[in-house]
């Protein structure tokens, strides 16, 4: 303080700056100011977003889950993911753009699914297309109206960062052969693959995060040759479904028969039958592939088995939770349990594009697809089949 000092009278000499501080301190037990606290919601990540490509583009998919722990309700109004390191938005969803991906995972679905009553939870399930370097780490902005009282209180809550896998996808042969094949998944669909969380083993995990129904089509469109009702009608029931990698079969289960009508695939199904007849592959780091639906008596492999990729594993089926008529679900995942692994992303090494459907909904209709210009059709490298194409294999 370079010796600065005040003299008082013959007092002695105080520096300058203490009584400048001295000054500026309010009198004892006088009130001080102090940051607001507010309790607003838990965001939590429970897995890990790893990016992979659909139709040209890197996406991201993971799931923010968001719990309201106050006796109050809250609404939520704006949802907005960002690179956590530059501050740009990726995404900012608001109005029907959030409520198409919110999810209310066991409650009844309420008139708004923004407002959260105390005690409960809402799940984000986020798909996105990067149009920039994918980020090191994402964090997330969310806006919401604390409400009591009758009262809206508008706050924002910044956190759930998270960081970005590196590893690249699993890269897979096709496991069918020919085609067409229509690649049927939508990730926004309430019920659907991508919202189904299962809690197994004191886990909430969404093993089918990935997965994709194949199902065999012919030129027009049509699934079956004459009545749908029957089974063995459907064009792709018997094809021959192959092993996508060379890898270890970890468990083939071929016990549970077929009725001979779509129909007696409906109703209820214990847990432990949904995959049907399936057989999984471990193929290594930690990963296994995962095929369901397998026609009852055509599974040519057993565990322990050492198989090679284009093998021939068994056949499609109808068996099990397949009530929208023959079809191979195939999925890939981070532990040897349908129901109990977190589903991880997966490429295949080369199929071609020649149509799609315009939504999953005018599939399930009958509707006939249509056909893609360039870049999106033809012969597609590395690559998620996007949603509802239809595809020829190798």
């Amino acid at each position: 303080m370079s010796g600065i000092c005040v003299a008082l009278s013959g007092q002695l000499r105080i520096p300058a700056l203490a009584l400048v501080l001295a000054a500026a301190l309010p009198p004892p037990g006088a009130a001080q100011g102090r940051e607001r606290l507010v309790q607003s919601i838990d965001i939590h990540i429970p897995f890990l977003p790893t990016p992979f490509v659909v139709a040209g583009r890197r996406h991201l998919a993971y799931e923010l889950h968001l719990t309201n722990f106050r006796p109050f309700e809250i609404a939520l109004t704006g949802v907005q993911v960002r690179n956590a390191v530059s501050r740009a938005p990726l995404v900012d969803l608001r109005d029907s753009a959030l409520t198409d991906r919110l999810g209310r995972p066991g409650q009844p679905q309420p008139a708004d699914k923004r407002l959260l009553a105390g005690g409960t939870r809402a799940v984000v399930y986020l798909w996105l297309a990067l149009a920039e370097t994918t980020p090191a780490r994402l964090d997330h902005r969310i806006e919401l109206d604390l409400i009591r009282g009758g009262a809206r209180e508008a706050i924002v809550v910044e956190g759930g960062e998270v960081s970005v896998r590196r590893e690249p996808p699993l890269v897979l042969d096709p496991p069918l052969r020919g085609g067409p094949w229509a690649a049927i998944y939508d990730p926004l669909l309430a019920r659907g693959h991508r919202a189904s969380i299962y809690t197994i083993g004191g886990r909430a995990r969404i093993p089918a995060r990935y997965a994709i129904d194949f199902i065999r089509l012919d030129t027009s469109g049509a699934r079956a040759r004459g009545d749908e009702a029957r089974v063995a009608n459907w064009l792709g029931y018997g094809a021959e479904v192959l092993a996508v990698a060379n890898g270890i079969v970890a468990e083939a289960r071929d016990d549970l028969p077929e009725g001979e009508l779509i129909e007696s695939a409906r109703g209820a199904i214990p847990l432990e039958n949904a995959s049907g007849n399936h057989v999984t592959l471990d193929v290594g780091h930690g990963r296994f592939v995962f095929y369901e639906h397998l026609k009852h008596g055509s599974i040519r492999v057993k565990p322990g088995d050492r198989v090679r990729r284009g093998q021939v594993i068994g056949l499609l089926g109808n068996s099990g939770s397949s009530s929208s008529g023959p079809h191979l679900h195939f999925h890939v995942a981070d532990a040897n349990a349908a129901l109990g692994a977190e589903g991880v992303p997966w490429v295949l090494r080369d199929f071609e594009v020649v149509g799609a459907f315009e939504t999953i909904q005018a599939f399930s209709a009958g509707g006939r697809w249509r056909p893609l210009p360039a870049p999106v059709s033809g012969t597609r490298r590395m690559e998620l089949p996007a949603p509802n194409v239809v595809v020829t294999f190798p």
